[in-house]
């Protein structure tokens, strides 16, 4: 028999629980300022907004405490949430009318990482890249988990819009 992952995207209420933490970061500065100075998902969890935001997924079934830290420190550099296309084709978008938002060889790079230490200094440096506007619950079900399975779903996203693969 099959089984499924649950996703953190396609559930409402998750997707709730993490704009609605995301947003709430706005009436605590001071948590969004010391989660986006963090280095590593260590000093993340050094911090109570982490465990706000562990305590309302773990109670819907999402209590990967690591993967959770991931997603506290990326999402606290996110400005806008944008939904509707994933991350990874907003990644392709153009910038500058040419180019796209993340470069072919960035994406590749960002594709071979395999721990979430090094995947969190990445995400972090493309999402300001992008000015902080990314699809969060699209991205944070990407970093919750991170496989190969995600990786090609990037692929997919990411080709289908970058200018380069339309040649």
């Amino acid at each position: 028999m099959k089984t499924f992952k649950k996703s953190l995207e396609k559930n409402p209420e998750a997707c709730q629980v993490l704009l609605s933490w995301w947003m709430d970061l706005d009436n605590n500065r001071g948590d969004r300022a010391y989660l986006r100075r963090c280095h590593n998902t260590v000093d993340i969890v050094f911090n109570p907004a982490y465990h706000r935001l562990w305590l309302a997924l773990n109670k819907i079934g999402f209590g990967n405490r690591d993967s959770i830290a991931l997603i506290a420190g990326v999402l606290a550099n996110v400005k806008n949430h944008h939904d509707g296309e994933p991350f990874a084709a907003q990644m392709a978008h153009l910038k500058d009318g040419s180019n796209p938002q993340v470069s072919g060889l960035r994406f590749k790079r960002l594709l071979k990482i395999k721990e979430k230490e090094e995947l969190f200094s990445s995400v972090v440096r493309i999402v300001k890249l992008m000015d902080g506007n990314v699809n969060a619950c699209n991205l944070a079900n990407s970093l919750y988990y991170w496989n190969d399975g995600t990786k090609k779903d990037w692929a997919y996203s990411y080709y289908e819009k970058a200018p380069e693969s339309k040649h």
